[in-house]
């Protein structure tokens, strides 16, 4: 019963009845209040409406009853990490990992986290799992791009830049990006091309519009 309570409340949260998707978790914690699930579903609830004072107290409750339960270490290193609260999302996220949780997720939460630190050798690993369990979720292919570039392994950042276009062509960033790193491994006109692709998809696009006014300064154009 409350795995079911818990799966209408999920189902309710993903349609936007937040009101009646805390009823469905609070019949959840009532039917068995040792079990943690319940307890992070509030949890990321009341992060989704904003409320994270609340929402990290259910994390923490859930935590009391199971410290090795890895979803309440995840749910509470991504709403860190949304807070800009660096070191205490590594330390969760990391709680999550060795709990024995192994997803894409978070794999791809705790590379953003070492980003976001400054850390992108440690950044890597994490992202480039992430890719190699969703190779087809175009966000995490463009920030394994990102990081590949940041150690500066630029011609493996080109295929990761060029696949996150495979999936989806219109991505500009991704594109300036490649532009980028192509201007890096000295291929002028490949660069070139991609910023002029960048402004026709994104004309606002300020990074793409200076670096190619810096170009055309150059080239005489």
């Amino acid at each position: 019963m409350t795995v079911n309570e818990n799966e209408l409340g999920i189902q309710a949260m993903q349609q936007g009845e937040f009101e009646q998707a805390a009823k469905h978790f609070n019949a959840a914690i009532e039917v068995d209040s040792s079990d943690p699930t319940g307890y992070v579903n509030m949890g990321t609830l009341l992060q989704a409406i904003g409320d994270h004072e609340r929402a990290v107290v259910f994390y923490d409750k859930a935590l009391d009853l199971d410290n090795a339960f890895g979803a309440a270490h995840y749910a509470k290193g991504a709403l860190a990490y949304e807070l800009e609260q660096l070191d205490l999302a590594e330390a969760s996220l990391r709680q999550a990992l060795l709990a024995g949780m192994n997803d894409a997720d978070l794999h791809f939460m705790l590379g953003l986290t070492y980003k976001a630190m400054g850390d992108f050798v440690r950044a890597l690993p994490r992202l480039r799992e992430a890719q190699a369990q969703s190779p087809e979720d175009v966000e995490i292919s463009f920030q394994y791009g990102l990081a590949l570039a940041q150690n500066e392994q630029l011609d493996m950042a080109v295929e990761a830049l060029e696949h996150t276009l495979d999936l989806d062509a219109s991505h500009t960033d991704a594109r300036y990006n490649l532009a980028i790193a192509y201007a890096f491994l000295g291929e002028q006109d490949k660069t070139y091309a991609e910023l002029e692709r960048v402004l026709e998809l994104q004309p606002d696009h300020a990074l793409a519009f200076d670096a190619k006014a810096k170009m055309d300064e150059l080239l005489g154009n």
